[in-house]
């Protein structure tokens, strides 16, 4: 295929480049540098690019192209190779202009990662599936008494309760009644069982979404038993609340993918609070808490961390932090974290061994995992919706009703199980 070095307008002004501004201006400064045939510069500035926003696959397609350009065709097949960790697609190998690592035999040993990467994966089964057109899942929770499973719909607000089984679908509660917009994240609170927490966002899917309603989030506390919503909290300025933790204190953590910053409610303060605002991370999404004061955060761009909550010091769960990028849902069970990545290619579901720093696939590349989104852990089964239906929206974000998939509640059996990687 023929390769263009331009970004597509929706990649150029994303949210992630506009996080580090600068990445925007020298990615154009490569744009111009190449137009000029001034491959050195192209390189300088795709390198700054990069350091600022890192991760990025076409900033890093194109890093490869130009160290190609200017004859260190070694560093061009690391970047590659770093690339094809994470997004395991073949996209280069017709582009004439890399044709010149074609001879190495680091590039058909990049050709069989890619290919590896690709093999399907498969310890998940299926729990239960149910059909409702324009009903996005987003979040899921457990009751705690009646184990009854809670999903939450991201694009109407609506809260559908299912036995155990999956059976009795009925809607429970309509978060546009309390004057809130789309159901994110859910977490019942560990000192009420009658007591649920959801967070609530207004994105561009919302069925009655409108301009003014941008950035409009909150967190609510609602009664189930009564069906009332006890409080709302929200802070000023333009927020995507998603996922959300409970403690045994009565706490609430709560990931803001906008700014990014980790918010807080206490039973003491009761309002939302900063507790977090890291350094060099873009866009939040999963919480887990572990064990030893320890609260684990992904940033879907750059990977998954702990933070301990006494020192705030951040640290990557793994050294190579690109292989747990693009994780949304993020859950702690028995020294294991259990990652949803659906920022990855392919799209998987995984595992990292906490004391060993190793990872194990647990679901890849396969056509029942069409987006894991978020799961709960409940008697050591991890419970994930394996097919939330982003991609079936057009191009003014209503739902493509005709196409719109059965959707899957998939498990894993993660009671003591131990990963081939320990022996």
């Amino acid at each position: 295929m023929r390769f263009s070095i331009f970004l597509s307008v929706l990649i150029l002004f994303s949210p992630f480049l506009q996080a580090q501004s600068t990445a925007g201006e020298y990615y154009q400064s490569a744009n111009k540098a190449y137009e000029e045939n001034n491959f050195s510069a192209f390189l300088s500035h795709l390198e700054k690019a990069n350091e600022l926003r890192p991760n990025h696959r076409t900033i890093l397609y194109n890093l490869a192209l130009a160290y190609t350009l200017n004859d260190q065709h070694d560093k061009a097949i690391e970047i590659l190779k770093y690339r094809s960790s994470f997004y395991a697609l073949n996209d280069f190998d017709q582009d004439e202009k890399l044709a010149p690592l074609k001879s190495l035999p680091q590039y058909q040993q990049l050709l069989s990662q890619i290919d590896e990467q690709n093999k399907p994966i498969l310890n998940s089964s299926l729990h239960f599936e149910f059909e409702q057109k324009g009903f996005h899942p987003e979040g899921i929770a457990i009751h705690p008494e009646s184990g009854n499973f809670l999903i939450s719909d991201v694009r109407c607000g609506l809260i559908s309760s299912f036995n155990k089984d999956g059976s009795d679908h009925k809607p429970i509660m309509d978060l546009k009644e309390f004057g809130f917009w789309g159901a994110m994240g859910m977490a019942f609170d560990k000192q009420d069982p009658n007591m649920i927490w959801v967070s609530s966002s207004a994105l561009p899917n919302y069925c009655e979404y409108s301009d003014s309603l941008d950035g409009k989030s909150a967190v609510l506390k609602i009664d189930l038993k009564k069906k009332q919503l006890i409080r709302s909290y929200t802070v000023e300025g333009h927020h995507v609340f998603g996922d959300l933790v409970t403690t045994e204190t009565g706490a609430v953590y709560i990931s803001d993918s906008s700014e990014p910053i980790v918010y807080k409610i206490t039973k003491q303060a009761d309002n939302l609070e900063k507790f977090l605002k890291p350094e060099g991370l873009f866009n939040l999404q999963g919480l887990a808490l572990g064990e030893e004061n320890i609260l684990y955060i992904s940033d879907y761009i750059t990977g998954v961390y702990s933070v301990d909550f006494s020192s705030k010091k951040i640290t990557p769960v793994t050294s190579e932090a690109q292989l747990t990028r693009g994780t949304d849902g993020l859950y702690f069970s028995n020294g294991q974290l259990y990652l949803m990545q659906n920022g990855t290619r392919p799209l998987q579901v995984a595992k990292v061994d906490i004391s060993s720093s190793s990872i194990e696939i647990l679901d890849r590349a396969i056509p029942e995992l069409n987006e894991p989104t978020l799961g709960v852990i409940k008697s050591g089964i991890l419970y994930f919706i394996a097919n939330s239906p982003w991609a079936f929206y057009d191009e003014e974000n209503n739902p493509k009703s005709e196409e719109w998939p059965k959707l899957q509640i998939r498990k894993v059996n993660i009671q003591n199980k131990k990963s081939p990687l320990q022996n």
